[in-house]
């Protein structure tokens, strides 16, 4: 391999290894010989790839990555559960029940699934000065994203509030 071929394939990750994004959330599938094995959604497909291959029991039968990047990954992401099957997903596939449709519900729930990312990255003990700036980036990123996701679940809630009860609000 070239300098010039390994410096375009770096140039497509970033430091934590996964497809740069530009903060796009990706749909992805995996398929396995008998079809559809998982269908989610991440800004990290990569990342979230490589965890369900090193922690799902179905992981060895994965021989096919689809990633695409939908309008509406949430919406996209419910009608290809419903529609294609795939065997190892429990939300929306009838065995867990699925988040609730509203924006503050949904903004809410990714908002506690960031959290808790930030808690497990503020617990984690750096091994080198590479790793430390690693998991600064990751706290930095997800101080940020714990931020903007709690302006905009608030935001989304006052929306849904009956306009008797706005009028009487004063802002903190």
């Amino acid at each position: 391999m070239t300098d010039i071929d390994t410096q375009f394939l770096r140039s497509l990750f970033d430091e934590e290894g996964s497809l740069h994004t530009a903060g796009r959330t990706a749909l992805y599938r995996l398929y396995g010989p008998e079809g559809l094995l998982y269908v989610g959604i991440s800004t990290c497909p990569l990342t979230r790839i490589r965890t369900h291959l090193q922690q799902q029991p179905w992981a060895p039968h994965v021989i096919g990555i689809q990633i695409d990047y939908p309008h509406d990954p949430h919406a996209a992401e419910r009608e290809a559960v419903h529609t294609e099957r795939p065997l190892h997903n429990v939300i929306f596939n009838g065995q867990a029940p699925p988040p609730p449709p509203d924006r503050a519900a949904r903004l809410r729930a990714e908002l506690a699934a960031q959290r808790r990312r930030l808690d497990e990255l503020q617990a984690a003990v750096p091994q080198s000065t590479a790793h430390l700036r690693l998991i600064l980036r990751g706290i930095t990123a997800a101080q940020t994203k714990v931020a903007k996701l709690t302006r905009e679940a608030e935001e989304a809630e006052r929306a849904q509030e009956p306009p008797g009860r706005r009028a009487g609000r004063t802002k903190p």
